[in-house]
Order: C-alpha cells, then sequence, then structure tokens
C-alpha cells in the first residue's frame, strides 16, 4: 500500500517540477532574452524527464521565422539554454538542473498580426 502512496507523491512532486520548470523558462523565454532570431518562436510543450535530468521543450515559429532558416534559430536556443539553466538555478531551489533539449514541433498557422486583424 505505501509503494502507490510514495509513486502517487513521486509522480504528483514530478508534475510540480515540471510546472514550475516550465513557467520560469516561459517567463524568462518571453521576458529576458533579446536575442534577434528568436522572434517568432512560441514554447509549445513541455517535458521533463522521468529523473529529472533533461527537460524536452517543443517550439514552433512564425512562417516568416521558417523562411529565414531553422539553423540559426536552433542555435539561439542552443546559446540560451545556458542562460536560461543559470535562471533556473537562480530561482527555484533544486539540487540539479536538467539539461534544456528544444525540439522543433513546425511552423505556426498564425501569426500575432494576423490574430489581430481578425479581432478589428
Amino acid at each position: 500500500m505505501s509503494s502507490s502512496r510514495n509513486r502517487r507523491t513521486s509522480s504528483s512532486r514530478h508534475l510540480r517540477v515540471q510546472s514550475h520548470l516550465s513557467q520560469e523558462v516561459s517567463r524568462t523565454f518571453r521576458g529576458e532574452l533579446s536575442d534577434p532570431r528568436l522572434e517568432g518562436v512560441a514554447l509549445t510543450s513541455f517535458e521533463l524527464s522521468p529523473d529529472g535530468r533533461l527537460v524536452r521543450i517543443g517550439y514552433t515559429v512564425t512562417p516568416e521565422a521558417a523562411a529565414a532558416g531553422l539553423r540559426p534559430l536552433q542555435a539561439a536556443l542552443e546559446g540560451a539554454s545556458g542562460y536560461l539553466r543559470s535562471q533556473l538555478a537562480e530561482h527555484l531551489d533544486l539540487k540539479r538542473v536538467p539539461q534544456l533539449r528544444f525540439i522543433y514541433i513546425g511552423v505556426s498557422e498564425h501569426t500575432s498580426g494576423a490574430a489581430e486583424e481578425g479581432e478589428s
């Protein structure tokens, strides 16, 4: 009986840590990164590995960003990962800050400009 309780506690802790990591990465990504190559990038998914050593972050790009090429964008994301990890270490109380791996998901269907035009 206690093993199922431990699994539930472990699972809820894992989800809680994943949620905190996701919020902090999203906040930092939106508010503190100034690399122009990251314009048009949206973080869309976030998965913490079971052992807590790796976070897979899915992202989409606008059609304009995709047209400019993915290689520079991927290089910018890899470069930003060190800064993002340092912010995670500073703001979250974790024994070990996980590695960040960015996974390209695709081109987003809507640009922010198109959404604003549709609302008018």
